[in-house]
């Protein structure tokens, strides 16, 4: 029970103590990325994120292309946090939105299928500034996804996780 408490106040005092990383009321950003999928073929891939924030509001669409013209897209909208120092943030985000798998990406190439859906995300990444408009990032994703069109023989739903490295341009106000 006293490490539970003690790691409560710890928790608790490095939340209030931290400061916000690199305060901006608005930003655009776009990134390219690699990145593997927990799913599918598990090849690596090559990708791109496009988005925007107000505040803590967040939206952005991203691609990630994989071998045999295997792809996934999302257009997302959720929440965002930034914490550290201007140099190097944590990033915390969440959100829902539309993903598009195109050739099997996320049930694997056997099905070959291009479908529609709806998917939640969470995540997680470490960013490091490298020029005033560049950071360089690691950042771990969750989702869970749905799809709105059956193909026989796939799954309709399921999990995924996306472990991507990527270079972002950033500029705000």
């Amino acid at each position: 029970m006293k490490k539970l408490l003690l790691g409560i106040v710890a928790a608790a005092a490095i939340g209030l103590s931290a400061t916000r990383a690199d305060a901006k009321i608005a930003a655009v950003y776009a990134s390219g990325e690699g990145g593997i999928e927990s799913t599918g073929q598990g090849d690596p891939g090559l990708g791109f994120e496009l988005g925007g924030r107000l505040l803590i509001f967040d939206g952005y669409l991203d691609y990630m292309g994989f071998g045999d013209d295997q792809a996934v897209s999302r257009a997302i909208l959720g929440l965002r946090g930034g914490f550290g120092t201007p140099e190097f943030r944590l990033v915390l985000r969440g959100g829902a939105g539309a993903i598009h798998e195109q050739n099997g990406a996320l049930t694997g190439s056997l099905m070959r299928a291009d479908r529609t859906g709806g998917v939640a995300r969470l995540g997680a990444g470490i960013e490091g500034r490298l020029n005033p408009l560049l950071w360089l990032g690691f950042n771990v994703d969750g989702e869970t996804y749905k799809f709105d069109n059956d193909v026989p023989g796939a799954p309709s739903q399921g999990s995924d996780v996306l472990a991507a490295m990527k270079l972002m341009f950033e500029i705000g106000i």
